[in-house]
């Protein structure tokens, strides 16, 4: 353990954790050095993934989970057991995970008192890439292609609505919410608990076209009921530069591939051997193809992609049918609208100008 000298508060020795979807049960015993002190202050438990073990006092890596508490200040000890969201971090890589107890102030907990290194790794069981994976830029498409997305999970574990997205940063992805421009995005619908969809290639509108040079990576999203978050991702060995809308249209196609994910969970079989990229002349088999080739209207909301409170920003669209639309997708065209609550045709003509698969 690693606790700040002179903390009112500590981890005591028993505390654990235990994730169910996307939630993680949390339970520690705190000591009490100095009960008026802790009364006054705002406290956290916090679960962080780490790349190596921690050498110092504050963790390196990604937290997975915030849970605010408040001490009972009776006795010299407390005990925590609740529940927090759970935000694994992305990618097939193993973890050390460590429990943080947090102070802060106005809900803000950022500066760590004490920690405490669990013995056995973690390796999160998420949707993820297989295999090689790629893309090709032109002036107004894009095409995706991966080898294999699967859900390694228990049979019975149905994966949330799944998309793959490219985009542009300023840095190759690591880890959180992407900070860049999403140039494309194909939804995959769901799937059951050891399934997978294999040799996927998509002709996609090109969406955004931010001029300058940019890493690429494609990441596998997964939405959780509130959000996307981001599951596994593939990182683009070259840079790719984009003109301005005034230069000449770009002339050369970039296509790019990345070496197969090596390491798998040990629920899943082992993946079949990643293949070359394919020439320029063949074709490659579509498992899926886009609903549509043509560019979808300038600031149209995605209905696949986008959250409720985007979908209820639209003029003229209700909050409780924006939410009804995110729990009936995913979408293959605008016409299946329809089938959601609350949407008749004069609706939908309305808002076609606005929205876009």
């Amino acid at each position: 353990m690693h606790a700040t000298p002179d903390t009112p508060l500590r981890l005591g020795q028993t505390h654990g954790y235990r994730f169910d979807g996307d939630v993680v049960h949390l339970n520690a015993e705190l000591q009490i050095a100095n009960p008026a002190a802790t009364a006054a202050g705002e406290w956290a438990l916090q679960l962080w993934a780490c790349d190596d073990d921690i050498a110092a006092d504050v963790p390196a890596g990604i937290k997975v989970a915030e849970l605010p508490c408040r001490p009972d200040t009776a006795f010299d000890t407390a005990w925590i057991d609740a529940i927090a969201t759970a935000l694994p971090p992305a990618g097939q890589g193993e973890h050390v995970m460590v429990l943080a107890l947090a102070s802060g102030r106005d809900g803000r907990f950022d500066t760590i008192c004490d920690t405490a290194r669990f013995p056995r790794t973690e390796r999160f069981v998420q949707p993820r890439l297989i295999g090689s994976s790629g893309f090709g830029l032109d002036q107004h498409h894009v095409t995706v292609h991966a080898d294999r997305v699967e859900n390694p999970r228990a049979a019975d574990n149905l994966s949330g609505s799944l998309s793959l997205e490219l985009w542009a940063l300023s840095a190759p992805y690591g880890a959180g919410e992407p900070a860049g421009t999403r140039l494309a995005t194909a939804a995959l619908g769901v799937l059951g608990g050891g399934q997978g969809l294999d040799n996927l290639t998509f002709d996609l509108p090109l969406t955004a076209r931010p001029a300058g040079t940019w890493h690429v990576a494609l990441l596998l999203r997964e939405w959780t009921g509130e959000s996307y978050a981001t599951r596994d991702f593939s990182n683009f060995a070259l840079p790719v530069s984009i003109p301005t809308e005034t230069a000449a249209p770009v002339a050369e196609v970039v296509d790019a591939v990345v070496a197969p994910v090596a390491e798998v969970v040990e629920e899943a079989a082992a993946p079949a051997p990643a293949v070359a990229a394919p020439a320029a002349a063949e074709k490659k088999p579509a498992a899926r193809k886009a609903a549509a080739k043509a560019a979808a209207p300038a600031g149209a909301v995605c209905v696949n992609t986008a959250s409720a409170t985007e979908l209820a920003a639209v003029k003229g669209l209700p909050k409780t049918v924006a939410a009804a639309i995110v729990a009936a997708r995913p979408f293959a065209r605008l016409d299946d609208l329809l089938n959601v609550k609350g949407i008749g045709d004069k609706l939908l003509d309305k808002l076609r100008a606005c929205l876009r698969v």
